[in-house]
């Protein structure tokens, strides 16, 4: 056996092994995922996350309603004209009188007691969310 034959035997050899170790670190590895599971995966969460917007505007505007429209039969929010960031002047509806207050974030002050009473515009108070999107939508 000559030099050449032996370093040809030894390469053959360390082929062979080199190849049985790839083989088996490849077996070994985690498959690459499959884009399209990712893609569902990636659908449904885009579709919770729309979800919970609409619950939540629905929420918001349910809660707004409530509290802007008119909770209470006794007391009413006529009419709300914003003056700043966060004064306004409301016209408040107490039983059968009708009251004109000046609202700042430190008090509320009673301005008048009014004469002839407005009158209660159901829709006016309480704008919906469905509208100011529409509304949004076409500006």
């Amino acid at each position: 056996m000559n030099v050449f034959s032996a370093c040809v035997k030894a390469g053959l050899i360390a082929t062979t092994l080199l190849s049985a170790a790839f083989a088996q670190a490849e077996a070994a590895l985690p498959s690459a995922p499959d884009p399209l599971s990712s893609v569902g995966k990636v659908v449904i969460f885009l579709l919770l996350i729309v979800g919970l917007i609409l619950f939540l505007a629905w929420l918001v505007n349910k809660t707004q309603g409530q509290r802007l429209g008119g909770g209470n039969a006794k007391l009413k929010m006529v009419a709300v004209l914003p003056l700043g960031m966060k004064e306004k002047i409301a016209v408040v509806q107490v039983g059968n009188k009708q009251l004109l207050v000046g609202i700042t974030p430190q008090q509320i002050t009673t301005l008048a007691e009014l004469d002839e009473p407005l009158t209660l515009d159901e829709g006016a108070g309480s704008v919906s969310f469905q509208d100011l999107l529409k509304k949004a939508i076409r500006s």
